[in-house]
């Protein structure tokens, strides 16, 4: 008898383990489906904000153009530091922060490390972070925009490549030593934009060019560029061919080229509302959701896909839109999530809680 029973209890779960893994993720998609979700738990810790403040390192950190400060989320300061001359630009990239005086440009990290970049000749348009390595942007004095990255050991490995057109984005391959960049200028009354593919060496492994719209994001893929603009979607590979081109219908208000999930999401205007797509890397549709009208910005952590404006927080799943969170007295100023966690950013607070 105690065989059998063994014997019956074993061939029942075999059973279930393959209806698990035959429909396990159907049935698991559509109880998702079925659940309403939201904010819960909440804490609600008052921050003491300068005039910036925006998640950085595992914190916050606020400032102005005198005084940076490091903050944790109980609003407890983990280090500040203040200069004696006023500070003209201030931009946050990943866990750094660079900070222009003159033509010196000083580079602090989450632990307040500090070094000064070689001596920048200009303004800064923008500083971004990607695979390790940091591009900032500078319009010279000639008024030409100007290209610096700094790789790993916060070298210059592009040290002021000048180009005649506006640069309009770049972004730093995790495949090889190789950076694209998208260019902008005015001719014969039209928008050319060019798109390169470049090495860190100053080799140009291909350029591009496209006409009458205006490119907006660029993102290198596992060595593929993605470039989104105003009218279509483009997807070359790494010798610079065109492999697929998908046109937009309708006005762009924020868009996602997500490398985890190995898909583009967009979130579109409509009349009557928006309504968000993704796309995977060939090009194809794989999600269509009509979104609330409200909805001005796109945010993807994990599996979680998140819509929102400065007083809404949505969270899509499957075919179901669920606001989250809401706040009419007080701006959104960010938020970010980190499994069933969320933190929300105000002016004057943070409100941590979790999504369930």
């Amino acid at each position: 008898m105690k065989k059998l029973t063994t014997f019956i209890i074993f061939f029942l779960i075999i059973i279930f383990g393959i209806i698990y893994f035959t429909y396990g993720k159907d049935f698991l998609e559509l109880l998702d489906e079925k659940r309403v979700y939201s904010v819960k738990d909440t804490v609600e810790t008052a921050m003491d904000n300068l005039e910036e403040c925006k998640f950085f390192g595992g914190g916050i950190i606020t400032y102005n153009n005198k005084k940076v400060i490091f903050l944790d989320y109980n609003n407890t300061t983990k280090w500040k530091n203040e200069d004696a001359e006023f500070t003209s630009q201030i931009f946050t990239a990943g866990d750094y922060i660079f900070r222009k005086s003159g033509s010196t440009i000083q580079v602090t990290d989450k632990n307040n490390e500090r070094y000064v970049i070689a001596e920048i000749d200009g303004q800064i348009i923008n500083v971004s972070r990607e695979n390790n390595k940091t591009y900032i942007i500078i319009k010279n004095s000639s008024g030409k925009n100007s290209l610096y990255i700094i790789n790993e050991n916060n070298e210059i490995a592009v040290d002021n490549k000048v180009f005649s057109d506006i640069i309009t984005g770049v972004s730093i391959s995790d495949k090889s030593e190789g950076y694209s960049i998208m260019t902008l200028k005015l001719e014969g009354g039209k928008t050319v934009n060019s798109v390169y593919f470049n090495l860190m060496d100053d080799v140009e492994l291909w350029k591009t060019e496209i006409s009458n719209e205006i490119l907006i994001k660029i993102k290198i893929v596992n060595n593929n560029v993605v470039v989104i603009g105003t009218k279509n979607i483009y997807y070359y590979n790494l010798n610079g061919k065109l492999m697929w081109k998908n046109g937009i219908y309708n006005e762009i208000l924020d868009y996602e080229i997500n490398k985890e999930n190995q898909k583009i999401y967009v979130l579109y205007k409509k009349s009557d509302g928006c309504e968000l797509i993704s796309y995977n890397l060939e090009g194809k549709v794989k999600d269509l959701m009509e979104t609330p009208g409200g909805a001005q910005k796109l945010k993807v952590y994990g599996n979680k896909v998140f819509v929102y404006n400065e007083n809404r927080i949505y969270l899509i799943h499957g075919t179901k839109t669920d606001k989250v969170y809401e706040n009419n007295e007080n701006k959104i100023v960010d938020f970010m999530s980190s499994g069933n966690d969320i933190f929300i950013l105000f002016k004057d607070k943070l409100i941590k809680g979790q999504i369930k």
